[in-house]
């Protein structure tokens, strides 16, 4: 009882999925289908004509037919696309013409039909160049995704081995190869955002919330419009957001249950100002030496002609980040 809804349900899918295939990409060229599909665009077309026919009398001998043969050279081609057009011809003179106009061969009609058969063909000819230049468009993006996964799966690839090779030269210092490891992930976790992004232009929000994911982010408040970044400055906020959230992780807000973090971004000309706001924390002194992470920021900002500036207090650290772009 339970396989029948199963199949339809499959079926259903199937459908789905070819209707869409067909809206984005038509027919194969001079597919059987296609010719099929020119033909029902045609007897559609015929109907609506007799429609009119009934509505406005016998002047519109073609111009029903003529939707359709766009549809058709659009989806199916080239050559489906003039089989409608011949078909449209052949109907329209057998089934809507009148025979004392046939014998007369009026100059009206013969204009009629040769500017019919003249447009069509331009539009068979255009509908035909189309497909080929989305065809084109679509087969170099398949080509760009297919290097981008290359890229992305060789880059994974160097990350592990990278990793490998810091765990071995420091298995003596377990911690700080942890910390060098982590850093190198995030690195490549926002190299994937990148990959996957429109114009590989990520949006900040995404690069931050891939940052905080690991921890709870009902007590993070981020706040700021869309803002695609390039893909230099992306690495940079997902750094530098990476270790202030290490930070706050080890000393800061996510150290305790009370703690809340807001991050806002904005735009400003051709800078983009990144605000990191603690709160609630018991303690949080001044540190008293330069951490790596504290290098590792400065040194990431300034190389964006940016800069950094925190401000410490009682409930926890304030960290402005302003980057180029």
């Amino acid at each position: 009882m339970s396989a029948k809804p199963s199949i339809d349900l499959a079926r259903g899918c199937f459908l789905k999925t070819r209707i869409g295939a067909l809206a984005r990409q038509g027919f194969e060229p001079n597919a059987w289908s296609g010719f099929v599909f020119a033909a029902g665009c045609i007897a559609a077309a015929a109907l609506l004509r007799w429609l009119l026919g009934m509505w406005f009398g016998a002047t519109l001998y073609f111009v029903a037919f003529f939707p359709a043969v766009i549809i058709a050279a659009l989806f199916a081609g080239f050559w489906p696309g003039m089989f409608a057009l011949g078909l449209s011809v052949i109907i329209g003179i057998t089934f809507f013409v009148p025979a004392n106009l046939m014998a007369g061969l009026p100059a009206s009609f013969i204009a009629n039909l040769v500017i019919y058969v003249v447009a069509g063909l331009c539009t068979v000819w255009l509908g035909h160049l189309f497909r080929s230049a989305v065809r084109e468009l679509q087969g170099e993006q398949e080509q760009r995704e297919l290097i981008l996964n290359e890229v992305e799966h060789r880059g994974r690839n160097m990350g592990a081995l990278g990793a490998a090779i810091v765990q071995f030269s420091l298995k003596d210092d377990p911690e700080t190869a942890d910390l060098i490891n982590s850093r190198m992930r995030a690195l490549q976790a926002t190299n994937d955002l990148i990959t996957r992004a429109p114009k590989l232009e990520p949006n900040i929000e995404s690069v931050i919330r891939q940052e905080l994911a690991p921890y709870d982010l009902a007590r993070c408040a981020l706040r700021g419009a869309s803002l695609p970044l390039r893909a230099d400055i992306a690495r940079a906020v997902g750094l530098v957001v990476h270790e202030l959230t290490t930070n706050a992780v080890k000393y800061g807000a996510l150290s305790g249950n009370a703690g809340r973090i807001e991050i806002a971004w904005l735009q400003d000309g051709d800078t983009i100002v990144l605000n990191w706001i603690e709160t609630g924390v018991t303690k949080h002194d001044a540190p008293t030496r330069t951490g790596f992470g504290t290098k590792l920021i400065d040194a990431t900002v300034k190389g964006l002609n940016g800069s950094v500036e925190r401000e410490f207090s009682d409930s926890g650290i304030t960290c402005r980040v302003m980057m180029r772009l």
